[in-house]
């Protein structure tokens, strides 16, 4: 296998942009740019310069719809989440480009492949009340999933981290994907009611937002190329990061992920 560096990481990424916009405006599945990407195509009209992934985001509807078609005629990019493939450990969906590897943090840590993420959001509650007790529900179930998978044991925090090495054990009776599970439980539980808001159940973001903001797209231009945004995307990001048009402290323009990337040997990009 061959590393890559970032650029070249950033460059199949864009790949699989392209190839999930192409299969969603040819199926007539909406989708846009979502969290830092889309920050990134309105302030930047590309990637946040400090940033390292994509970000997608769909309705539950056009989300399972997607999740249904899209590995049917690509023998490329394949697109997994708990909901079609038992061993997924998410519970938001990724894109991965099936000619690499990647390990997040490192090769101790999980396996996949070069991807981007798509996140679904889902009908939320009108009462308040309801839509904090989802996200209480779905942060405790993120909690234990992430010790499950041990994904984020932190080294700086010493009491943090031997706390969860003594929870660990208790665990392992359940699946690794058994709570990423929940988490998509808890995030559909009003699927089949007529709400007037969304949130997103399966991320970490504890926003709900009118479904009018969705009602329709606007392009905005990502790495030279132009893809979908919410015709509300002011008002969705400005829900989420307040105001996101000012560049946050140089101390915090850092990477969010950390990873080793590889392309297997005698595939290469089209």
């Amino acid at each position: 296998m061959v590393e890559l560096n970032l650029e070249e990481m950033k460059k199949i990424q864009l790949g699989i942009l392209d190839a999930v916009a192409d299969f969603c405006d040819k199926n007539q599945i909406n989708y846009w740019l979502d969290s830092g990407t889309l920050i990134g195509a309105v302030r930047h009209k590309g990637y946040i310069p400090w940033d390292d992934d994509i970000d997608l985001g769909m309705l539950r509807p056009d989300y399972d719809r997607f999740l249904e078609l899209f590995n049917k005629e690509n023998p490329v990019y394949k697109a997994y989440s708990v909901e079609n493939n038992p061993d997924f450990l998410y519970p938001f969906a990724k894109v991965l480009d099936t000619r690499t590897v990647l390990y997040e943090p490192d090769e101790k840590g999980v396996k996949s492949c070069v991807n981007i993420d798509i996140f679904v959001y889902d009908n939320a509650p009108d009462d308040d009340r309801k839509v904090a007790k989802m996200y209480k529900k779905r942060d405790k179930y993120v909690s234990l999933h992430n010790v499950r998978v041990r994904l984020y044991l932190s080294k700086n925090r010493p009491l943090v981290h031997l706390i969860k090495k003594l929870i660990y054990p208790f665990l392992l009776v359940f699946p690794k994907n058994y709570f990423a599970k929940k988490i998509v439980k808890n995030s559909t539980k009003f699927k089949r009611k007529d709400t007037k808001r969304i949130g997103n159940f399966t991320s970490i973001t504890k926003v709900c937002c009118d479904k009018e903001l969705f009602a329709g797209s606007v392009p905005v231009e990502f790495e030279g190329k132009i893809y979908k945004a919410p015709q509300g995307y002011d008002a969705w990001l400005t829900a989420f990061y307040g105001d996101y048009m000012k560049l946050p402290p140089e101390e915090k323009r850092v990477p969010h992920h950390s990873f080793k990337a590889y392309r297997i040997e005698g595939d290469k990009d089209d």
